[in-house]
């Protein structure tokens, strides 16, 4: 998404970490550092389904209110009786 670092930043960052960690401990602290990548990405995840939602929501509140106006503008009634009286009896 954000291109902050290339890659000889990263090289440059594992190996400051592999100093200041030590090869012992860096196994587990990529690991931490994944899982929080993991729940970032999930709550980033969260909030663009709940900003949809909230978004969609929206939108059909538009339309019904939209359909709710062109009712009242043109009823539905008198134009389903102008075609019911128009068709042949059924017989």
């Amino acid at each position: 998404m954000f291109n902050i670092f290339s890659w000889q930043h990263i090289l440059i960052l594992v190996v400051i970490a592999l100093v200041v960690v030590g090869p012992k401990d860096l196994p587990r602290l990529m690991q931490m550092a994944a899982q929080w990548v993991r729940k970032g990405r999930g709550m980033a995840a969260s909030v663009r389904r709940n900003f949809e939602d909230m978004t969609g929501t929206a939108e059909l509140n538009g339309l019904r209110a939209e359909m709710t106006a062109l009712k009242r503008k043109h009823p539905l009634s008198s134009l389903e009786a102008g075609i019911s009286g128009d068709r042949p009896p059924r017989g």
